[in-house]
């Protein structure tokens, strides 16, 4: 269980640094054009960029928060890799109708699918051991 643990940090840790960042600097390394950065549909852009970006955050520290207490935070644990899930997902949308993003939004994409069921099963896998010891 201790390496569930440390992975489970390292894991928490990603979408509290790129969460973290992109509340700080919001979307504009994404304007090609630093005089378009003013504009009223760049502005609300960058507004929900940053508030996605928090969402981000409070995943990640729902992530570190759970990794505490396998069992005893295991619904917590679920619900982040769920929401973390759902955003790669979002991600395959954005793809599917608007066209193909970034290479690191890819990877991103491809860490955001895969990594959430990896770490469900393998948390399941603590819990019922756990419940069997008793």
């Amino acid at each position: 269980m201790t390496i569930f643990r440390i992975v489970t940090v390292l894991i928490g840790l990603i979408p509290l640094y790129l969460g973290g960042t992109g509340m700080l600097f919001g979307a504009a390394a994404m304007v090609p054009e630093p005089e378009l950065y003013s504009l009223p549909a760049i502005n609300a852009l960058d507004s929900q960029y940053r508030y996605l970006a928090g969402v981000y955050v409070a995943v990640g520290l729902m992530i570190l928060w759970s990794a505490g207490d396998v069992k005893g935070r295991a619904s917590l644990m679920r619900f982040a890799m769920l929401g973390w899930f759902i955003g790669g997902c979002a991600r395959g949308l954005s793809w599917l109708t608007v066209g193909e993003p970034a290479d690191w939004q890819v990877s991103g994409m491809i860490v955001e699918l895969v990594v959430p069921v990896v770490i469900l099963l393998w948390q399941q896998r603590i819990v019922r051991s756990q419940q069997n010891a008793l």
